[in-house]
């Protein structure tokens, strides 16, 4: 009888443990969730710091094949603007500072760039982010100016 007791007092204990792997799923999910949403958010903030990079670039070499400086710089600003609508990142305020002063051939022209982004349209919750940028494109030595 000793033993059948014992074998019953075992079983009584292996059926306790029912059930705790949906217990801990429980909790496990809402970490998860926030782990995946962190990095969705990290993600695109990275992909907008890339965009304003890639902005900066175009405007710099948008600049550096016109003619003029003061086309340069109307041309930077465009070509900016058009790179961020492309790849779809309001940028509140923009601004963009083109540096001509060695516009001459062999010269380089700069640009700087700001972009303030409000982190709601990045999946954050809010506030904003400012980025920067900065590209330098050189003017060709051999081409003639007017």
């Amino acid at each position: 009888m000793t033993l059948q007791k014992t074998r019953v007092q075992a079983r009584k204990r292996c059926r306790g443990d029912g059930g705790s792997a949906s217990v801990e799923l429980t909790l496990l999910v809402p970490v998860i969730v926030v782990v995946l949403m962190l990095m969705v958010v990290a993600g695109r903030q990275v992909s907008a710091a890339l965009i304003t990079q890639d902005a900066a670039a175009a405007a710099a070499r948008a600049a550096s094949l016109q003619r003029e400086a003061g086309t340069a710089r109307t041309q930077a600003r465009q070509a900016a603007e058009q790179e961020l609508t492309d790849r779809g990142l309001v940028c509140t305020p923009f601004t963009l500072r083109v540096n001509t002063g060695q516009f001459a051939p062999g010269g380089v022209v700069e640009v700087e760039m700001e972009c303030t982004v409000t982190v709601v349209d990045l999946g954050g919750l809010g506030g904003q982010r400012t980025w920067s940028a900065s590209a330098a494109s050189p003017v060709d030595p051999y081409r003639a100016f007017p």
